[in-house]
């Protein structure tokens, strides 16, 4: 199992845009998009620490679900809209919430040492432009039982 975190400080509402695809829908790239040479290889099973908008990380996600392909509507705003299943070039992953973290993201990427080119070493604060990072985890958190 790999760990990897990732970045919705923008708050996009994944959950409603993939409804049609899956009711647990928490991420989603495209390759053109920095952070995609981890995110392409996240895999069932593997773990995901999500950076909310509140700049916290909040919850651990065990991985359910890929699908690949998914082609956006990007004339709707922030392309927040499936224009089909296939024929795109959109990543999203779909999880289930596993252990509570809630720790500030800052703390969290001090805590885990994680390190990438988009993470300011010195103060462990995003640059714009942070997506995705695959590292190793060290944080223990509480479990959910659903």
């Amino acid at each position: 199992m790999n760990t990897y975190l990732v970045s919705n400080i923008s708050g996009r509402k994944h959950k409603k845009i993939y409804l049609e695809l899956g009711d647990s829908a928490i991420f989603d790239l495209s390759p053109s998009q920095d952070g995609w040479d981890d995110f392409a290889k996240i895999d069932i099973g593997d773990a995901v620490f999500v950076i909310n908008e509140n700049l916290n990380v909040a919850l651990k996600y065990n991985i359910s679900k890929i699908l690949d392909g998914v082609l956006l509507d990007d004339k709707t705003p922030l392309a927040d809209s499936i224009a089909a299943s296939s024929g795109g070039d959109v990543r999203v992953i779909f999880g289930f919430p596993c252990k509570r973290v809630d720790i500030e993201y800052s703390k969290f990427i001090r805590t885990n040492n994680i390190k990438n080119s988009k993470i300011s070493p010195k103060t462990n604060k995003m640059y714009p432009g942070f997506n995705c990072t695959a590292f190793s985890s060290k944080l223990e958190a509480t479990e959910i039982h659903n």
